[in-house]
Parts: structure tokens; C-alpha cells; sequence
């Protein structure tokens, strides 16, 4: 159950899909949503080398440490302000809090209080970058210790979600939040399992199947050869889905197919929201 998400923001477009997505899941299980903005202490400590303009308004380039969080600050006020107006308007409770700190390290411990973190896979100084996943989402993903959605750069509704199950405890737990999102979201489940051999991959699928069974829900389920990235990949395909769930743990699913050393093509064939489950 659903009852506080915890949304991090920036002026990235991310950041306003992690918005719109807060919002859809906040309404389905009349959630509170906590807007967070976090000034990243490291700028002062480097040259202020970046644009980092906002709708609003911009950061001149050559400003001292003060005067540049100060503005920051002035930004992250008025994209808090967006967001409040933006949960307002939908009719949900909001908070709204500034930080300052090494944004993926703040967004970790605050998640804490919370049961869902969202945010975007890149932030606001990704075409600066060549990393297929951002800094602040990598830390918020190994840090964290409660489920994090990472949102492409443009939202859409989440209708139909891959779940990724191999028996773990992670991907029990998974599952779980799953079937919840289910329950609450109306979110089609398909269930994957990667392995080579198809009779070991029923009898793995059989406790899902057992789960979901008895809360009346039904599901897709496929046996897929290979490593869970490529069966995820390939699944895809003839399986559309709008997000991937996964345990963050288990048989090292997420190194896999988010924080290890895959091609780009396959990152880039993954192209939907991944919601990770510690």
C-alpha cells in the first residue's frame, strides 16, 4: 500500500514526467506526494561551467559560491512551486522541501520516510553526459531502501508491467508491489522468467502463479532462455509494456539490465520506466 511517494525534481524534462507520474499513482491510492529539490553542494566547489537555466530564469555563469546557491535556491523554489500548484490542481496532499547535498545521497536517506521514490533516469545536465543512466538515479539505486520508479523523458500511462521473477526474496517482494499496483492502478501483469530450462522455469513460475491466484488476478506468464536482460529485451517485443519491475537484488537482475556493463543498443531497446523493489 501506497501512502506517501517522495518525487525528486529538477528542471529536467525527467523530472517533469517523474511529476506527472507521482501524480497518476498519488490519485490511484490517495497518496501524499513530497516534492524534493536538492542544491548540489558540489557546484560550489567547481566552476559554474553549466547553463542552468529554468523557465523562470537563468544562473548567470560567473557569480561566487554564495550568490550561486543563493539563485539556486530561487530556482528550486519556483520549480517547487510548479509542482505544488500541478498536485494541488489534481486534488492531493503535497509537501514541498529544498536540500542541499549530493542530490543521490539525499534523495536515499529522505526516501526513508516514504514508500515510493521517483525520479528520472538523467537529469537536467544529461546532454552534458554520455551515460545512459544519470549519476543521482545510479546512487538513489543502490542506496535506497525502499522501491524507486526511474522515469524516461516524457511520460505516458503505465497500463501493462513487465515483472521480472526468479524466486528471490527481491523478486517476491516485487511481485508484491505488483500485484498492489494491480489492485489499486489497474497495471496488466506479465510475468518473466529467465531460464534455459523451460520445466524449471514453470516450476519457478507456479509460486507467482500462486500469489497472484489468490488475489484473483490475472496474469501473462513466459519462460525466456537466456540472461534476464536479453529475455526482457526480447520479451518486449511481443509483449509491449509501459515499466519493467524488478528486484534491485536476487540473480543481479539490475546489473544486468541498468548499472552494469551492457551494450547501449540494449539500454536503449529498454526504453520504458524500470521500478526497482530492495
Amino acid at each position: 500500500m501506497i501512502k506517501s511517494l517522495l518525487v525528486a525534481v529538477d528542471s529536467s524534462a525527467h523530472a517533469q514526467a517523474a511529476l506527472e507520474h507521482a501524480v497518476s499513482l498519488a490519485g490511484a491510492y490517495r497518496a501524499r506526494i513530497l516534492g524534493l529539490n536538492v542544491l548540489d553542494i558540489r557546484y560550489v566547489e567547481m566552476p559554474p561551467y553549466l547553463d542552468y537555466s529554468y523557465a523562470f530564469g537563468a544562473v548567470p555563469p560567473v557569480l561566487a559560491p554564495l550568490d550561486l546557491m543563493q539563485r539556486f535556491r530561487d530556482k528550486g523554489d519556483r520549480i517547487l512551486g510548479d509542482l505544488r500548484a500541478k498536485v494541488v490542481e489534481a486534488g492531493l496532499p503535497v509537501d514541498t522541501r529544498v536540500e542541499e547535498g549530493v542530490p543521490g545521497q539525499v534523495i536515499a536517506d529522505l526516501a526513508k520516510g516514504h514508500d515510493l521514490v521517483i525520479l528520472g533516469k538523467r537529469g537536467e545536465h544529461a546532454k552534458w553526459g554520455r551515460d545512459l543512466l544519470g549519476s543521482a538515479a545510479e546512487a538513489v539505486t543502490k542506496r535506497s531502501t525502499v522501491p524507486v520508479l526511474l522515469v524516461e523523458e516524457k511520460a505516458r500511462p503505465l497500463k501493462k508491467a513487465l515483472v521480472m521473477f526468479d524466486g528471490s526474496e527481491p523478486a517476491d517482494r516485487a511481485l508484491r508491489l505488483a500485484a498492489d499496483l494491480a489492485l489499486h492502478a489497474a497495471l496488466g501483469l506479465t510475468v518473466l522468467t529467465a531460464n534455459d530450462d523451460p520445466k524449471q522455469g514453470e516450476a519457478v513460475l507456479d509460486a507467482a502463479r500462486a500469489y497472484l491466484g489468490s488475489l484473483k488476478l490475472e496474469a501473462a506468464y513466459l519462460v525466456a532462455p537466456g540472461k534476464p536482460a536479453r529475455a526482457a529485451s526480447a520479451a518486449m517485443v511481443d509483449h509491449p509494456v509501459d515499466v519493467v519491475v524488478m528486484g534491485m537484488r536476487g540473480h543481479s537482475v539490475i546489473h544486468d539490465l541498468i548499472l552494469g556493463r551492457t551494450t547501449e543498443q540494449l539500454m536503449r531497446s529498454v526504453q520504458v520506466p524500470v521500478l526497482l523493489v530492495p
